[in-house]
């Protein structure tokens, strides 16, 4: 999982921190596309999903 934005804006130069921010645009058009053609998980499926991010997100953290 990504570093949270506050965490990363203190040491970032303005270069990084733009290609931060195109990233993370393209990241939400992504999503907003996946949205609107009906590509999304919802109720316990999506409680599932996040669950197993959040332990693989863990798991790497150490």
């Amino acid at each position: 999982m990504a570093e949270p934005a506050a965490n990363i804006a203190s040491h970032e130069t303005p270069e990084q921190r733009e290609r931060r921010l195109a990233h993370e645009r393209c990241l939400l058009a992504e999503a907003y596309a996946d949205i609107a053609a009906g590509r999304f998980i919802e109720g316990e499926e999506a409680e599932k999903w996040l669950e197993a991010e959040i332990a693989w997100a863990n798991a790497a953290s150490r």
